[in-house]
């Protein structure tokens, strides 16, 4: 099942200390499978308009209410490089939230023609922009476009370009055989294709072809750039090419794979065949439906997967328990879907005050995938009823005014509505303050953007005394950046927005460099499509959120616009899904004013591959794969296998500690293997059975539960590695719980009820097994706080990232404030685990028992900064026209104690010259504890520092 990703903002106190940035991860399929051939011979065929190719498909809808000349305008050029444009049809699109049931964020706002001299007014409200121009002779142009908050006109530039053509082919995979009338797709990426980047999907922006008899299609007219490519066919599953750069040197392949099939029964309580029910499959891009037949049978193709299965004949609804996984070409028979009461959702939809919200949306899902199941609106007095078969969802809802709500992992009963009451904060948050340069003086006509969960983000202008202000916020954790006009590089800080309140968060942003060179292979070769260069701030504030990229032209070049500071670099294919930041990629110092000179070699990712299958050797499609490391740094990455069961993990820092484990989780069907490692060829993960898990829960005085939230965690109280893809916490009504996707293993289950009472106890599961349990309540929740120092003088930590009885992740529990201390509320009684992880620092771990309803104070807890590697100088450098200067030190590293500062040119290492990084990087490490020379220049004189390197 693809797996729905929210985005939400990253805490830069988290990725500088990892020392490793991990923004996205993705199990969607890139370019394996795909063979550059040969031309061979086959007649052009003409992609055709969007609306006549695919009928099938509904035109993006407009704006609900229309634009006019009051809110504002897009002042529009289209040109050649001959010359304006006339006559070009210009759209403005603009991106919108969308409910659970939608794909397409975007909404026609506004349309027209170009005039004699290529220009037109389009009027366009404030917000977020895909903008295009079509013109008769000319490939489309595309830009992203932002119109700020309080602006009157924004002149945005187009440029047509003279169209390319691709040719392909689709075939069966493993089989090379032809696949004919395959509808072929293609979607293009309107700006950088970053990892995290989405294909813009519109109809109207998009191309369609289908494959002859022989399997080929070709597209024609195309504007050069990066597209998505997606393939499907009757008996395959779709196939997505990610980050397709077009035009190719030769044909491509993309190979199919065979589609699965579900077949089975619907019976009635009683076990008698239901003819007439629909049977619905969710979880793929789009719901599969089928009518059982006289028999009560159906059978119907579905996509590689996992799969929701649901049932409703009139009244009757049901669904087979948990989910189903099916592999590429794989029959999935004998299911039996058994009808029973009406069941699903109801309750009230309220603001914070306790008002009543009228016309929200409420629209469920399968827990943690996608899939529309269940939608409803609530009434008058802000009531709602949602019938859902019994099982998982998750329930996003949106109402105008208010900040959109999700509620995650709720239960639905057999024959039984779960009460759900969902409060919602009222959109008033208020975000402003001041820009200012480093010399505290104003930068006026500075963009500022507040960026939130939602995806969606609103910007405005700084005035001439650099004041900005964006109102009409949705509360919560907010990213509010800024940066100058042209420029590439923001300033940000992370705040948490509250209704009816405005924040104030002033920004202070340096004056500008550039930095540049040319992007090759380790061989020298030139990179064989555009690559992204990445800049990732060392030091200050605002960490893995200030990251800047852009692209390289099509000689490798690249040119980043960034504010004076310390950077490191990298350059990947697009289609890389990790972002990693070692210690040992180029550092450049980019200097107020001036220009650098760094040339970059391909990062190409090399870590660790294999296959998830089940126990029946069948591929697990899209199973969520953990790589838990321990030692200082006990991280897990998490990736989604692709359609075929394989995974890949990216190689980690030089002289992380070793892997504990690699774990493979598919509706509770597990795979845990010790002891891997990078470099040791490809791993297979073979699934084991799931479990059944009753249990209720047992209240020792006072009322009963009236419904209650369950987690499962390790015996030990550590998150299950697969905790954040896949549902390791879900919300019952009543006492008692039911699964049937328990993992096979030793569990602790912690609960907590609505009145804050809470409990705990280990079951003990193996694969296939089942087990009941009894699990007794408290009296109530306790609380736990404390509050981080530096080690090196006592001062408060602010920015610290803190963990409870979790691995570092990129979303901690709470961050510390101005003066240090953070607090943890309705924390459950028992023994825990604190992780605290400070920015350019270390973890530091700490356990705590924590009585019943008690406040728990852990007192002062020092934190130090990131030690330096062993044999080391703590320290990075960076390479211009032959001069290398120190870009980096590592707090209280050895370069650092030795009286080095960041700008300083380094002239010899023991009294041997080093002419560029690589050789600083390699005189300067030794022996751990070894003392060292260095020759330096500072100031124009020169001067020698002695060091001692780390041990």
């Amino acid at each position: 099942m693809r797996q729905r990703h929210r985005l939400s903002i990253l805490l830069a106190s988290l990725l500088a200390v990892c020392g490793v940035l991990l923004l996205f991860f993705r199990g969607q399929p890139d370019t394996s499978g795909i063979e550059p051939l040969g031309a061979t011979g086959a007649q052009p065929i003409a992609a055709v308009n969007a609306a006549s190719a695919r009928a099938d498909i509904p035109a993006t809808p407009p704006l609900e209410s229309a634009v006019s000349p009051a809110d504002g305008f897009f002042v529009l050029r289209v040109v050649t490089p001959a010359g304006p444009v006339s006559g070009a049809r210009v759209r403005a699109w603009l991106r919108v939230s969308v409910d659970g049931a939608e794909s397409n964020p975007w909404r026609l706002a506004s349309e027209g023609v170009t005039g004699e001299d290529g220009t037109l007014r389009l009027p366009a409200g404030p917000g977020d922009y895909l903008l295009s121009a079509h013109a008769t002779g000319h490939a489309p142009a595309r830009r992203e476009a932002t119109r700020p908050v309080g602006v009157a006109e924004t002149e945005v530039e187009l440029s047509l370009s003279t169209g390319v053509s691709l040719r392909g082919r689709i075939v069966a995979e493993g089989r090379n055989e032809p696949v004919p009338m395959a509808d072929v797709t293609l979607r293009p990426y309107p700006s950088a294709a970053i990892a995290w980047a989405e294909p813009a999907s519109l109809p109207e922006e998009s191309s369609f072809a289908t494959s002859d008899e022989r399997g080929h299609f070709q597209f024609a007219n195309l504007t050069p750039g990066r597209y998505a490519l997606t393939a499907e066919a009757p008996g395959f599953s779709p196939r997505t090419v990610r980050f397709l750069q077009v035009p190719t040197s030769a044909e491509l392949v993309v190979g199919l794979w065979g589609a699965g099939t579900l077949e089975g029964f619907v019976v009635d309580a009683k076990g008698q065949p239901v003819a007439g029910a629909e049977v619905l499959a969710s979880g793929g891009p789009a719901p599969v439906r089928a009518t059982t037949s006289e028999g009560g049978g159906f059978a119907f193709e579905v996509q590689a997967g996992t799969w929701v299965l649901t049932a409703r004949h009139g009244n009757s609804v049901g669904r087979i328990p948990g989910a189903l996984s099916v592999a590429p070409g794989e029959t999935l028979r004998g299911l039996t879907v058994t009808l029973g009461a009406a069941s699903g959702l109801e309750g009230r939809v309220l603001a914070t005050d306790g008002a009543p919200v009228r016309e929200a949306t409420l629209v469920a899902s399968p827990s943690l995938a996608q899939g529309e199941l269940g939608r409803a609106t609530s009434g008058g007095e802000g009531a709602y009823r949602m019938e859902l078969p019994p099982g998982d969802y998750d329930v996003s809802v949106q109402a105008p005014g208010f900040a959109t709500t999700h509620v995650t992992a709720i239960v639905v009963p057999s024959g039984a509505f779960a009460p759900l009451d969902v409060k919602l904060e009222p959109a008033t948050a208020e975000v402003g303050g001041t820009v200012t340069n480093a010399s505290g003086q104003p930068v006026a006509h500075a963009e500022v953007r507040a960026e939130q969960r939602e995806g969606l983000a609103r910007s405005t202008r700084a005035d001439e005394q650099g004041v900005y202000l964006l109102t009409g916020l949705a509360p919560g954790p907010t990213s509010v950046r800024a940066r100058r006009e042209g420029a590439q590089g923001w300033a940000t800080r992370l705040e948490t927005l509250k209704s009816g309140t405005r924040a104030r968060v002033d920004l202070t942003l340096a004056e500008s460099g550039i930095v540049q060179g040319r992007v090759t292979r380790a061989s020298g070769e030139a990179v064989p499509e555009p690559a992204v260069v990445r800049a990732m701030p060392r030091g200050g504030t605002g960490g893995g959120t200030n990251m800047s990229w852009t692209e390289t032209d099509a000689e490798g070049l690249y040119r980043l616009e960034l504010p004076a500071g310390v950077y490191q670099l990298t350059a990947v294919l697009p289609r890389a899904r990790f972002i990693y930041f070692h210690q040992d990629d180029p550092a450049i110092t980019v200097p107020e004013g001036g220009s650098i000179q760094q040339d970059l070699v391909l990062l190409e990712e090399r870590g660790i591959t294999g296959t998830v299958r089940e126990s029946s050797n069948a591929p697990s499609p899209f199973a969520a794969v953990a790589a838990v490391q321990g030692g200082d740094f006990p991280i897990t990455v998490r990736v989604f296998a692709d359609e075929d069961g394989s995974f890949a993990i990216p190689a980690r820092p030089p002289g992380a500690p070793p892997l504990a484990e690699l774990v493979a989780y598919n509706s509770g069907r597990v795979a845990r293997v010790a002891n891997v490692g990078e470099g040791q060829g490809p791993v297979e993960l073979r699934l084991q059975a799931a479990a059944h898990l009753r249990g209720r829960v047992v209240a020792r005085t006072g009322t009963p539960p009236d419904g209650f939230t369950l987690t499962l965690t390790e015996v030990g109280g550590e998150e299950l590695p697969w905790a954040g893809a896949a549902p390791t916490t879900r919300q019952f009504p009543g006492s008692t719980f039911e699964l049937r996707d328990a993992p096979g293993q030793p569990l602790k289950l912690s609960v907590r009820t609505q009145d804050g009472r809470s409990g705990e106890a280990v079951a003990t599961l193996s694969p296939g097994g089942s087990a009941d349990v009894e699990i007794p309540l408290t009296q109530g929740a306790s609380s736990l706080s404390g509050r981080a120092v530096w080690s090196r003088d006592g001062g408060p930590a602010s920015g610290v990232a803190v963990f409870l009885d979790r691995t570092v992740t990129s979303s901690p529990d709470t961050v510390t404030g101005a003066d240090g201390r953070f607090r943890l509320e309705a924390v459950r009684p028992g023994a825990h685990t604190v992780r605290l992880m400070p920015p350019e620092g270390r973890v530091e771990t700490r356990g705590v028992k924590v009585a019943e309803v008690e406040a728990t104070d852990l007192g002062d807890i020092p934190v130090s900064p990131r030690r330096a590697t062993p044999g080391t100088l703590g320290a990075g450098y960076s390479e211009d026209r032959g001069y290398v200067s120190f870009a980096w030190l590592t707090p209280e590293g050895p370069a650092a104690r030795a009286g080095i500062i960041v700008g300083d040119r380094l002239l010899a290492v023991d009294g041997v010259v080093v002419r560029n990084r690589l050789e600083a990087e390699q005189r300067s490490h030794g022996a751990p504890g070894s003392p060292v020379r260095l020759r330096l220049v500072r100031g124009g004189g020169e001067q020698e520092l002695h060091a001692i390197r780390a041990d």
